[in-house]
């Protein structure tokens, strides 16, 4: 950033611990690609210091456009889907369309809680073939 004075630079990269995690460190946004070693589940259970401003399956996330995701329902909604909390300590997904987005939207609602456990996740993750 300080060679090419970049402004707004977007970091990209397939690691959280890595290439995020150093993204977040000196505030610049992230895209996350699931092209390597991190998994959507790695995603969704990221600490603060490694999410994400944006995620992907691929490269091809340079080119489509990133919805937002908002909170409305009591829960997250992104497009056509909403992850929202269930007791006991579970997220629940409902909806269809463009599985990036339901993955937002879970992020989202894993992100608005104290560090869950896989299994608070799995049965989404498992919908959607993650």
């Amino acid at each position: 950033m300080a060679r090419t004075g970049a402004r707004h630079p977007l970091v990209v990269g397939d690691r959280l611990d890595t290439d995020i995690e150093s993204a977040v460190r000196v505030g610049a946004d992230s895209l996350l690609v699931l092209t390597g070693v991190t998994r959507p589940l790695d995603a969704v259970l990221a600490p603060p210091d490694q999410r994400p401003s944006y995620l992907s399956t691929d490269l091809s996330g340079l080119l489509t456009p990133h919805p937002p995701v908002t909170h409305a329902d009591g829960g997250f909604r992104c497009h056509g889907w909403l992850a929202r909390w269930q007791a006991p300590g579970r997220v629940t997904l409902d909806g269809d369309g463009d599985p990036m987005d339901a993955l937002r939207a879970l992020c989202a609602a894993a992100w608005s809680a104290d560090r869950p456990g896989p299994e608070a996740v799995a049965g989404p993750l498992k919908r959607l073939g993650w």
